[in-house]
């Protein structure tokens, strides 16, 4: 069995539910969701999502974490804790630019460049307003950069040229339609 097919296993059975409860809740077929349990087949996203949110455990444990009962009377929180914890990295990498905590929801970005590391210092100390400024200027300027070398990649072609080409092609499409008479 798979992590995940044991993982839906445990989380159905901490919920109390059968396997039927929980195929009508996720709204699919029972013989699928026994499938799912069973590691025979493999679950959409969609139905991963909703079954992360029934156990309260982030998406990316639920996929790569053996989960215990007991770890489930503990939910995963969206926050990181108040005071110094231990925490333990469960998923992603340095290369990815992500980690994934054991007990939180989501994952958090994290840069060993030193760049990346003074432009996220700077943007953590902006006030919401201009975090959000700054967010949609870049983007714009990604967008409009990006889209500036997909034109000048681009080559003119001349018109003529293009009317030609365009006229062969209606040539070949209409010796292909087949001649149908119609008798009336």
């Amino acid at each position: 069995m798979t992590t995940l097919a044991e993982n839906l296993k445990t989380i159905r059975k901490n919920l109390h539910c059968t396997q039927m409860a929980i195929s009508k809740v996720l709204d699919i077929g029972f013989r699928t969701y026994v499938r799912y349990e069973a590691g025979e087949r493999d679950a959409p996203v969609s139905v991963l999502v909703k079954f992360a949110k029934l156990g309260n455990i982030s998406l990316d444990r639920l996929l790569t974490t053996q989960i215990t009962p007991e770890e489930l009377k503990i939910p995963d929180v969206d926050d990181l804790p108040a005071t110094p914890a231990r925490l333990e990295a469960i998923g992603g990498s340095l290369e990815e630019g992500r980690l994934v905590f054991k007990g939180l929801k989501g994952d958090f970005l994290v840069s060993s460049q030193p760049g990346e590391k003074n432009l996220i210092g700077l943007f953590r100390r902006m006030d919401r307003g201009t975090q959000e400024k700054t967010i949609v200027d870049a983007e714009w300027t990604l967008k409009n950069s990006l889209h500036g070398r997909n034109k000048a990649a681009k080559k003119k072609v001349p018109k003529k040229a293009l009317k030609a080409k365009n006229a062969a092609k209606l040539k070949k499409l209409v010796k292909s339609i087949k001649k149908i008479t119609l008798k009336g």
